[in-house]
């Protein structure tokens, strides 16, 4: 068997089909997802300036738009459309430590092992 195919079944057993990892994504990371989801939906709403969706996300976009010939706010997209941006944009440290930041007291929490 070749080293990628070894690699390959390897992924399979350890990730897509661990019933650990499944049930940990379904009962706890799923909803970290929905609350950060609705956290960010409704600071762009309310257009809080201080929040992390505007800081490290709207702020970064607008900023690098300048190299390119497009001057529009990216803050003025379609708010669903900045959040899954946002979300899709994290690691997983950061998917975990911005939900620790943002829920403090938060009902889930996931334990990880940095790779490094």
């Amino acid at each position: 068997m070749t080293l990628p195919k070894i690699a390959k079944r390897e992924n399979y057993e350890k990730i897509y089909l661990n019933e650990k990892l499944d049930r940990l994504y379904s009962e706890n990371i799923e909803p970290m997802f929905y609350e950060i989801y609705d956290k960010m939906i409704k600071d762009l709403e309310e257009e809080n300036k201080k929040s992390v969706i505007y800081t490290h996300h709207i702020d970064f976009v607008n900023l690098n738009r300048g190299y390119y010939k497009d001057g529009r706010d990216y803050a003025n997209e379609n708010k669903d459309d900045i959040v899954v941006d946002y979300l899709a944009s994290m690691t997983d440290d950061y998917f975990i430590d911005l939900y620790k930041y943002l829920f403090p007291k938060g009902k889930y929490s996931i334990e990880y092992i940095p790779y490094f």
